[in-house]
């Protein structure tokens, strides 16, 4: 009867270190695998931080890109030079003026280049006075220099015809040499 006993602690013993083994076993396979997970959510968490920094990258760029394209519109692209000399013109017209541009030439200043322009307004007081103001207000980054009124040979004339000496610097931007930066997004 105690063999039998023994045999049965024997077994019992037995068993309680095969389940201690194999415990100890899926312990370990569970602390890897749980090692493993904290190592791949770290690696999910840098992923998306570095996902957060590049999405808030470019949409500073975006709105870089977009005060850029703002300030460019304040500035006469050298290409369009010609257009606005004629637009200048045709503005003149409509205020009951006459625009003459006398001279144009270029001075070549950082961090953009300026266009000096040389005009001869004559008409009204009224149309040559509103068409200063059109010049002087205009979008582009215009700066009204000198102003010279004159009224030649007002004696003659029942209602003078005034003259304006004026000289205006026009900002100016060269796009061509440029390159055009884009925002690109990555799927």
């Amino acid at each position: 009867m105690k063999l039998k006993y023994y045999s049965h602690v024997a077994i019992g013993f037995v068993a309680l270190v095969i389940a201690f083994s194999v415990y100890g076993t899926w312990y370990t396979r569970v602390g890897n695998e749980s090692a493993k997970a904290e190592s791949l959510a770290a690696q999910i968490q840098a992923k998306n931080v570095s996902t957060q920094k590049t999405q808030q990258s470019k949409s500073e760029l975006e709105h870089a890109l977009a005060d850029e394209a703002a300030i460019k519109g304040y500035f006469i692209n050298t290409q369009d030079i010609v257009p606005f000399l004629g637009d200048l013109q045709a503005e003149g017209s409509k205020y009951g003026a006459k625009v003459e541009v006398v001279s144009v030439s270029a001075e070549p200043a950082k961090p953009h280049a300026v266009l000096v322009l040389a005009l001869r307004i004559t008409g009204t007081f009224d149309a040559v006075e509103r068409m200063l103001g059109a010049v002087e207000y205009e979008s582009y980054d215009t700066v009204l220099s000198s102003v010279t009124l004159d009224t030649p040979g007002a004696e003659n004339h029942a209602a003078p015809v005034w003259t304006a000496a004026a000289t205006i610097r026009v900002g100016t931007i060269d796009t061509s040499s440029t390159v055009p930066v884009t925002a690109t997004t990555t799927p």
